[in-house]
């Protein structure tokens, strides 16, 4: 679904997307008349395979933190331990809640018809990144709403 105003202007976050697919296709097939290459091409499409890094925190911490609460970022912090290394991190396994978490939103997004290909640790502590399989770029974009959506409301259970 598309919101647009009465003289064009869009108001949502996909009507942007959509156009850029339009103009894709428009602009992709004139090039390719005009080299001479793929003059029988009726459509270009265009895919995306999005990669979603979050944190994951127990409840209590987040609420202590004024900033994650207010905006959902963080604001204040403090630089990493001195000589910390990061692929300490990324090459170990993830704590046991997260892996459990991460195999239950995996299970839901494959009822919703989202098939997940990447589930590991990220660089940073605490971080974390599921992929989907990519798709059309339009369809990806649903799917990851849906996914941070999902996810949110799983690891609100932990």
């Amino acid at each position: 679904c598309a919101f647009i105003t009465h003289l064009g202007a869009c108001i949502d976050d996909k009507t942007p997307l959509l156009r850029s697919n339009d103009a894709l296709n428009r602009e992709g097939l004139r090039l390719l008349k005009n080299i001479k290459v793929g003059t029988s091409t009726k459509a270009i499409h265009s895919f995306l395979g999005w990669e979603q890094e979050f944190f994951v925190i127990k409840a209590s911490l987040y609420k202590k933190r004024p900033d994650l609460v207010n905006c959902g970022r963080t604001l204040v912090g403090r630089l990493p331990a001195r000589n910390q290394q990061g692929e300490l991190n990324y090459f170990a396994p993830p704590p046991t809640e997260v892996n459990t978490l991460m195999f239950h939103v995996q299970k839901i997004m494959l009822k919703l018809g989202v098939a997940m290909a990447v589930l590991h640790n990220e660089v940073a502590c605490a971080q974390h990144e599921m992929s989907p399989i990519y798709c059309h770029s339009t369809f990806s974009a649903d799917n990851n709403v849906l996914f941070m959506e999902v996810l949110e409301k799983e690891a609100e259970k932990l």
